[in-house]
């Protein structure tokens, strides 16, 4: 059956269903009338009528679920039937359409129903998709459940069962497939690694059960009779001493309410079994509540505010916590309820660590739905200079990313050299060269040139929604800039992009977002009724002078191409600032170690995934102004970005060009360098 038939199918029932109950409602009409008693045969016939009735309703539902079902893969999968669908033969995987939205209550209902008829197997279903996946070790299981289910002789490669979801009756239908796992949904929300029960890395210490199911009710219990504090994503509470999101710190000249007594227990198996007289005892707890879909973007707690070992407890729910080294090794480990994972070594200095926004995970071929998760996290503070044995990530040995790479003892000496697509940004061709050449013998008079037009403002009009895909959490140090601003504060956000950073305040102040592209204005505007933003240019913002109490510009000075154009920029922020007011501006580092680069004038590739892109661009019948390469591999297309990437200083070095400024402060962060720079004059 191809994606047309299925389509015609479709049509020619919901027609020919149409007709019947017309003739069906007629003939109800001329049978019974006001006041008239049936005789015994005129009932059965009634009767006769009816159920006919409802089971050519029940055919012509099913015929609708079955046509519309694989007329709905084929489109999301981009396939024909015949290429995802066996129809002739039996196989040993089997599509089935469940017609949920791919939750936990749809993976359990069918699990144990396929369980319950033919054994082992494994399910896959899809976050946000109707439908899943379920393969067998051979046909003959795949025949058996098959063959439990309920069928009509009059709709070809129907295969149904009433199953009831929760509360509510659905009928789910299986098909054999024709295609494996791997060919589908490559793509999809389900695309994320799976994990395992136990990890090897330096360092990590996990036992499973560490607390009985009475004492974590106990907890959980006592916890929620707290007052928790609301951050911009989950809640939580903190003793001892307070953390500091955004410098990832704390305050140790104010202590807060200490640990509660219900944790005493715990507390004291830890300091007997894991702290063993090692370091002071824990004196510092944050509790984190997470809800499926929450998540922690990848980090390492800085060194010098705590002691080495780090110490967390799961509660109520798992969760798949991902591990990142230096040397792109990468571990998933799930943390079941009631288990202890304790951070040493090198895995605790030196090593990544995250929890990605989602509401499953998979488990050694299993999957964990999340629910409600509370974590408890176990610190000591430390009160004298970290004197750890990795200086190359700490902040009290002179951490610095000019010299990480060169330093760090983790890596192999021919890390460098490796051809890493991701991360190594080639040098530029004979052609980028020339197209810089000419630049350079351009006079700008602050106006952008060709370059910035067509390999940034063009490149990001182009990829806007792929980009905002992938640009969802604000990094800590610029949202704790924003709530750290005086209330009242009016502030703008020159390349907001999307607008992430339009939100992620205290509420207290007030942000207007500009940028260049109207494709990620139009995202911005997405958010919420109370955002602001328009589209202009930051080279010649249409705002008059001085009205600004603050600023923000992030990744955005990068992309011009000669200092003359970077200067005009900034002079801009300036010029909307008041006197005293204060602009926070990032561009990427050439020493950072997301990615590597030979040189400071690069054109870096952006991925756009074909689901993104104009079919046509895609098959190569036209082709957009920019230049773009098409990458089958990795099914995208490649467009590329300009950036000029500053070295240690240079940005100092150009502001300091600039009469009526001075530098605040300046730091290294999330691969950017960072400048705080204050308006002195007019």
């Amino acid at each position: 059956m191809s994606q047309e038939e299925a389509k015609q199918n479709l049509e020619d029932i919901e027609k020919s269903n149409q007709v019947q109950n017309n003739i069906q409602q007629k003939d109800g009409e001329q049978q019974i009338q006001d006041g008239k008693q049936l005789s015994p045969e005129e009932e059965l016939k009634l009767r006769e009528k009816k159920a006919k009735k409802a089971l050519n309703a029940k055919i012509y539902d099913l015929q609708k679920k079955l046509s519309r079902g694989i007329q709905v893969i084929s489109q999301t999968e981009g396939k024909t039937p015949e290429e995802l669908f066996s129809f002739k033969e039996a196989t040993s995987n089997l599509f089935v359409l469940h017609f949920g939205i791919g939750e936990e209550v749809d993976y359990v209902t069918v699990k144990d129903y396929v369980n319950s008829v033919a054994g082992t197997h494994k399910l896959t279903v899809f976050p946000g998709l109707g439908y899943g996946y379920i393969q067998f070790d051979d046909v003959k299981k795949a025949e058996q459940t098959i063959n439990s289910l309920e069928r009509f002789e009059q709709i070809e490669n129907c295969h149904y069962k009433e199953m009831t979801y929760e509360k509510k009756t659905r009928p789910t239908l299986f098909l054999y497939a024709h295609c494996k796992l791997t060919d589908i949904c490559q793509n999809k929300n389900n695309d994320f690694p799976e994990a395992s029960r136990k990890v090897d890395a330096p360092g990590l210490l996990f036992q499973e059960e560490f607390i009985t199911q009475d004492y974590e009710k106990l907890i959980m219990e006592e916890i929620d009779k707290k007052e928790w504090n609301r951050l911009a994503k989950r809640k939580v509470q903190h003793y001892g001493y307070e953390f500091l999101y955004g410098i990832n710190s704390i305050n140790k000249d104010n202590k807060k309410d200490p640990i509660p007594d219900f944790l005493n227990n715990l507390m004291q198996t830890i300091s007997k079994e894991v702290i063993k007289g090692e370091q002071p005892e824990l004196d510092q707890l944050t509790i984190n509540d997470y809800y499926p879909g929450d998540g922690i973007a990848p980090h390492f707690d800085t060194h010098s505010p705590f002691e080495e070992k780090i110490v967390i407890v799961s509660l109520n729910s798992g969760i798949v916590m991902s591990f990142k080294s230096y040397k792109n090794e990468e571990k998933h480990l799930f943390l079941p309820p009631r288990s202890i994972l304790v951070l040493s070594g090198e895995v605790r200095y030196a090593w990544f660590h995250s929890i990605a926004s989602r509401k499953v995970d998979k488990v050694e071929g299993d999957f964990n739905f999340r629910r409600r998760r509370v974590s408890l996290t176990f610190r000591t503070v430390q009160f004298k200079p970290c004197r750890c044995a990795y200086p190359f990530f700490c902040e009290d040995q002179g951490y610095d990313p000019v010299t990480m790479k060169k330093n760090n003892p983790l890596l192999p000496r021919d890390y460098h050299a490796k051809d890493d697509s991701t991360k190594v940004v080639a040098p530029k061709s004979e052609e980028e060269q020339k197209i810089l050449d000419e630049v350079q013998q351009v006079i700008t008079d602050g106006k952008p040139t060709n370059l910035e037009q067509k390999y940034v403002y063009e490149v990001y009009e182009k990829i806007a929604p792929h980009f905002s895909h992938t640009r969802y959490n604000p990094w800590p140090k610029i949202e704790s800039f924003l709530k750290g601003l005086e209330p009242g504060s009016l502030v703008a956000d020159i390349g907001c992009g999307n607008g992430k950073y339009l939100d992620c305040h205290n509420g207290d102040i007030y942000m207007i977002g500009t940028d260049r592209s109207e494709n990620l204005i139009s995202l911005a505007r997405n958010r919420g009724e109370e955002i602001q933003v328009f589209s202009a240019d930051c080279l010649k913002l249409p705002w008059v002078s001085s009205k600004f109490d603050n600023a923000i510009s992030i990744a955005v000075i990068h992309h011009f191409s000669t200092p003359e154009l970077r200067i005009h920029a900034i002079n801009e922020i300036l010029r909307i600032l008041k006197v005293g007011g204060e602009a926070l501006i990032y561009v990427w580092a050439f020493e950072q170690t997301e990615k590597s680069f030979s040189e400071q004038d690069v054109f870096v590739p952006w991925n756009l995934q074909n689901k993104y892109e104009d079919e046509k661009v895609v098959k190569g019948e036209i082709k957009p102004n920019t230049d773009i390469q098409i990458n089958e591999a990795k099914q995208s297309v490649v467009y590329k970005r300009y950036y000029h990437v500053f070295k240690k200083g240079e940005l100092e070095e150009l502001i300091s060009r600039i009469p009526n400024c001075k530098i605040n402060d300046s730091y290294y962060d999330h691969a950017n360098w960072v400048v705080k720079i204050e308006k002195t004059s007019e």
